[in-house]
């Protein structure tokens, strides 16, 4: 969360405004960022998936993922987008999915480039820089040996 919230908790009203906004999006877009669960015990460890984003001028998909601590190094992140991916590009039909983190985050960048994404440019959200990484190529274009 350091790269998303600079570290700090949200508050029960942020977090009931992110469910929300959530819901809002798969009721209208059929998708939304979905929780990540453990196997074994279902225990949700993070989420993955899509959201409507606007950078600039257009609106765009972005695919994104959080995970706790304690799933890092783990290739969960990648496991979750690639399936994402997958459904992005099969089942809701989307010609282009991107991604953004900032410039430091390179766990996210290494992420973004092991599911077959490609630098695009970088910008500004929310006051932020940020690097833009996309994929325009469905499922079975991308290369997912790297």
């Amino acid at each position: 969360m350091r790269y998303i919230t600079g570290g700090k908790a949200w508050s029960n009203e942020q977090v009931r405004e992110f469910i929300a906004r959530q819901m809002r999006h798969s009721a209208r877009h059929g998708f939304c960022n979905w929780s990540l669960r453990r196997k074994p015990d279902g225990r949700v460890i993070g989420l993955c998936g899509l959201q409507p984003l606007t950078i600039g001028a257009g609106g765009e998909i972005e695919i994104g993922w959080w995970l706790a601590v304690n799933c890092w190094g783990r290739g969960l992140a990648c496991e979750a987008a690639r399936a994402v991916m997958i459904a992005a590009f099969e089942r809701y039909g989307l010609r282009r999915v991107v991604a953004v983190a900032m410039p430091e985050n390179r766990a996210s960048r290494r992420v973004m480039t092991k599911i077959g994404m490609s630098y695009e440019r970088e910008t500004k959200r929310r006051g932020f820089k940020v690097v833009v990484y996309s994929s325009c190529a469905g499922p079975r274009e991308l290369d997912w040996t790297k």
